[in-house]
């Protein structure tokens, strides 16, 4: 834990205007007797020799964190608390403080703001909850903002945590991408709690006539002479549902040339099935639009053929104005329990509440969403920021969303946003 003194005193410029209002105040209370404003000339002056002599607090202030998980991965979510203590002999009245959150790593509860006055020796603490980027080796400085009681000079300094924890770096894939952390979250072969073939070790039991040789502990074999048969905790596998938004408010494109977000979310899907099935869990796969397939979940090259035979003219489909879904048959189709992956560009309002509806329904799901807006018009400026606030919206009710910009391939997107496994 260190702590900064340095940072250099700078006005606030709090009191602006009022040297004129002084001189004014003092000529006229001269050339009208006015002694009231004879008295507020004067404390004018007061005032404005309080602020040219004053200087801001020293940076006697020193940062410790505590975090939920000391070694997270990419993806995943800390608690983060912060405590601020004064080191020094004066109180600090004007205490602000930004703490250091790297680029790529977002805040999902709380603030990394705080203010608040410290007296001498005195500790305060606060908390927020980060989402964990890629890359990035831990959490950066805090700034630190000190100002005088009435504010009219400040001093910033950083102030660092040598107890800061460091998340593991994530890199990008070459070819295919793993199971993204946020998805792999929703899917994960879940254990049951009971024994036979698996891959979680369970228990160590004696050993039975007919136990295969494979499961048989021959350490403890050659350590003790005995016999025994390792037990591993079975598991479950589970079943996914693929979607490709292929409605009329999703054929957009940054630019005429470049691939619409049909397109995208068509190879988004293509990708993440291998990834999915090669994990060993049930696949489906369905479109939203005007051709509304529904492949039920399965596996196996059957399955796979007619996947890639039926989804490519399912997304093809010419969109019309009749096209509008709001996709309550998929609902229906969807099993319980399944995790849906929704690639979408989110560009309009009926398909951010099919993930809020999938999600309250009890089906967890995550939205991979490629951006098809641009930025040379007005119009398309505000379609940006509209688009981007309804991804907000998404993530705060607990969707992991994947706001994946053009340009970049799928993996690559995939580690730049910490999703990957």
């Amino acid at each position: 834990m260190t702590e900064d003194e340095g940072g250099e005193s700078r006005p606030t410029n709090r009191w602006r205007g009022l040297v004129g209002a002084t001189l004014v105040a003092g000529a006229l209370g001269l050339v009208g007797r006015r002694p009231a404003l004879l008295l507020a000339s004067a404390v004018g002056v007061v005032l404005l020799a309080y602020a040219r002599t004053t200087a801001a607090p020293p940076a006697t202030v020193a940062v410790a964190h505590t975090v939920s998980e000391a070694d997270p991965a990419a993806g995943e979510r800390v608690a983060v608390t912060v405590r601020l203590t004064n080191t020094g002999e004066r109180p600090l009245f004007g205490l602000r403080i930004a703490d250091g959150v790297p680029p790529g790593w977002t805040v999902v509860e709380g603030a990394p703001t705080h203010g608040t006055a410290l007296w001498p020796g005195a500790t305060t603490t606060f908390g927020y909850t980060v989402e964990v980027g890629a890359g990035a080796r831990g959490l950066d400085p805090a700034t630190v903002l000190l100002r005088d009681p009435v504010g009219v000079v400040e001093r910033e300094v950083t102030v660092a945590d040598d107890d800061g924890f460091e998340p593991t770096p994530v890199t990008a894939a070459d070819d295919e991408p793993a199971l993204p952390t946020a998805i792999t979250r929703l899917l994960g072969r879940k254990a049951v709690d009971a024994s036979g073939e698996g891959v979680a070790f369970r228990s160590v039991r004696e050993y039975r006539r007919g136990d295969p040789p494979s499961r048989i502990d021959w350490r403890r074999r050659a350590r003790t002479g005995a016999l025994a048969t390792v037990e591993y905790r079975a598991e479950r596998r589970l079943t996914v549902v693929l979607v490709v938004d292929a409605r009329r408010a999703a054929a957009l494109a940054p630019e005429p040339t470049a691939p619409t977000a049909i397109q995208r979310s068509c190879s988004a899907v293509e990708r993440l099935y291998a990834t999915v099935t090669d994990a060993g869990h049930r696949v489906g796969v369905a479109t939203l639009g005007p051709a509304r397939m529904w492949i039920p979940p399965g596996r196996g090259d059957a399955h796979r053929r007619r996947v890639h035979e039926q989804l490519p003219d399912a997304v093809s489909a010419t969109p019309d104005d009749g096209d509008a879904d709001d996709g309550a048959w998929l609902r229906q189709r969807v099993p319980e329990r399944a995790t849906v992956v929704l690639c979408t560009p989110a560009c309009d309002d009926a398909v951010a509440d099919l993930a809020r509806r999938l999600e309250a329904s009890g089906r967890p799901t995550a939205v991979v969403s490629p951006d098809p807006t641009a930025a040379d018009t007005a119009g398309r400026r505000l379609a940006r920021l509209e688009r981007r606030q309804r991804l907000q919206r998404l993530r705060a009710g607990g969707v992991p969303v994947l706001d994946w910009e053009p340009g970049f391939e799928l993996p690559t997107a995939l580690a730049r946003a910490g999703w990957l496994s």
